[in-house]
């Protein structure tokens, strides 16, 4: 194979006066570098006898970054960083079938250690011919690695059926568009004084072995640039604290917990008293457990409510209501990846998923709802289409997934919902038809106990996602006469995303969370490919009854606790 090396080079040569003639003050120096090795990448970039590059994508992402942590009253890091990230994505062959969807790795020692999975870092000067040789060297490994995956998919496909006929790309419209928010700007001493405080109020707290209050802010700078001719910039600022703590029971159970809070603008974040508030609260609730019985096992009424509902709904059904195109394997022997399985409800579209009573919308064009700012707001979504409200699940009958411009079975289109490099949920709006306030929903949880005849029924209060299945976190056993009692190690077994069809009831208000959502990722970690890891998801979601779930014992190794006690309070 012979590269036309001499029309490239001479293409470069022809390219760089006009640049110089057309910048100017103000002019976009990484954009124009884009957009120059574009069109020459669209219009040189071949090797004979091998096909072209159909379609050819630059997404920069440029982020500031301001991260603060402290722990028991004393600073853990202050930082400050400043990067740009290049992804470049290469398909080669058509809409239909090109070399995308393929596992694959090549572990060549020279640039494949700096150009991974299309992805590089590029200087943060506005040098254009730095930038402009960073982007010719990306473009190049990744379409030479698109040749050699699309060879070796259309092999494999030759010896096995393809599952999913769908195409590996939909055609859209172009899109121009353009979503820039100010950036937020951090008093750094400030913040400093206040992870101190805040971190210093668990010396009150003997029980807690682990605490660390963590302060960020990052502002982010995209620009994205396509062949096809959609492009958009965008700043998006995101503010973020979390507090976390940890301790052991005395039989060794762990037992930790965290409160995370994030928002685009510093008023949307809670005050230093209301910050304080949340650490005494997560200290108190974790000095609790420590003394809390355990339950061996329970099967009977569940009450989901607080902050366990939307984190319920996250964990288990909304990962459902995406879809993801299945990734063909080609490493023999490698282990399959985290994008091998389907959705459960790829076909379930017009079956019932949820109660008659339960709708679900995602709706990622507004930024509040009933008050309250939604993280998930987005102009447009990380492939340049527009963003627009999908009313996935209607009376409970599912309509619609939630989709970027990877097709799968039955969902040709984008939906504008891709984010964090795949489709992902951005504000979910659960409302009911025939919700009832918390103290009919609490009453009929108690009739509901009374009938099964069960000593008690449990609330769930805070769940997270375990291994391999989901912890509640904060349970409570509840006595026909309303009083309670906190139980620890509890979570719940055979539960699934099916078992959404067997709420019998929900609260009329809608409990409020934004947390970080993370799409499924690729074998070994792979890079992600869109403008960050994670995405702020907003849900607002109803407290909702089940009239049969099984809980158990979470069954782990506990580790033997300290052997001295914490030096702070051993006096």
């Amino acid at each position: 194979m012979r590269v036309h090396w001499i029309s490239w080079i001479m293409a470069v040569s022809a390219v760089l006066p006009v640049y110089a003639q057309s910048g100017g003050p103000g002019s976009d120096v990484v954009m124009n570098a884009m957009r120059d090795e574009m069109a020459r990448s669209m219009k040189q970039l071949t090797v004979e006898n091998l096909e072209k590059p159909y379609f050819v994508s630059y997404r920069v992402v440029e982020s500031d970054t301001t991260s603060i942590a402290a722990s028991f009253g004393a600073l853990n890091h202050s930082t400050n960083s400043h990067s740009r990230r290049l992804t470049v994505e290469v398909r080669v062959g058509d809409y239909k079938l090109d070399s995308s969807h393929l596992f694959s790795y090549n572990a060549d020692m020279g640039t494949r250690l700096q150009i991974f999975n299309g992805t590089t870092a590029l200087p943060v000067e506005d040098d254009y011919k730095e930038i402009r040789r960073q982007i010719w060297l990306a473009t190049d490994e990744t379409y030479k690695k698109a040749v050699q995956d699309l060879s070796r998919k259309r092999g494999i496909l030759q010896t096995q059926s393809r599952e999913d006929e769908a195409d590996d790309f939909s055609k859209e419209e172009p899109q121009v568009s353009s979503d820039e928010l100010p950036a937020v700007k951090v008093n750094v001493p400030e913040w400093e004084k206040e992870a101190r405080e805040l971190s210093a109020i668990f010396r009150k707290m003997p029980g807690i072995y682990t605490s660390t209050v963590v302060m960020n802010c990052f502002n982010t700078y995209t620009r994205y640039l396509t062949s096809e001719g959609t492009s958009y910039t965008r700043r998006q600022p995101t503010v973020a604290f979390t507090i976390s703590a940890g301790t052991q029971a005395t039989d060794g159970m762990p037992l930790d917990d965290l409160r995370w809070m994030e928002g685009r603008t510093l008023r949307e974040m809670p005050t230093q008293q209301e910050m304080t508030a949340r650490v005494e609260e997560l200290g108190r609730e974790l000095s609790e457990l420590r003394e809390a019985p355990t339950l061996a096992n329970y099967s009977g009424p569940v009450l989901v409510e607080g902050d366990a509902a939307p984190l319920l709904f996250r964990w288990l059904l909304m990962p459902n209501l995406t879809g993801i195109k299945r990734t063909i394997n080609g490493m023999p022997g490698a282990q399959m990846n985290a994008n091998q399985t389907e959705s459960a409800f790829l076909d379930k579209v017009g079956a019932r998923v949820l109660p008659e009573f339960l709708s679900l919308t995602d709706n990622p064009t507004i930024r509040e709802y009933q008050s309250r700012p939604l993280a998930g707001y987005a102009k447009m979504d990380e492939d340049g289409m527009p963003s627009r409200e999908v009313k996935l699940i209607e009376n409970g009958i599912l309509k619609n997934l939630l989709m970027s411009r990877d097709p799968v079975r039955g969902f040709d289109h984008s939906t504008g919902s891709r984010h964090a490099g795949q489709a992902t949920p951005s504000n979910v709006i659960v409302t009911v038809s025939n919700g009832l306030s918390r103290e009919e929903l609490r009453a009929k949880f108690l009739d509901l106990v009374k009938q099964r005849n069960r000593p008690f029924g449990i609330a769930v209060r805070m769940t997270r996602n375990g291994t391999p299945a989901l912890n509640a976190v904060l349970a409570y056993k509840v006595f026909p006469d309303g009083h309670e009692e906190l139980i620890r190690g509890i979570q719940f077994f055979g539960f699934n995303v099916l078992s959404f069809k067997d709420v019998v009831a929900a609260s009329r208000d809608l409990n409020y969370m934004t947390l970080r959502y993370q799409p499924p990722r690729g074998q070994f970690g792979m890079l992600n490919e869109g403008e960050d890891n994670f995405t702020p998801v907003s849900m607002m979601v109803p407290s909702v009854l089940f009239e049969d779930v099984t809980m158990r014992k979470i069954r782990a190794a506990a580790p033997t606790p300290p052997i001295l006690k914490h030096p702070f309070f051993d006096k």
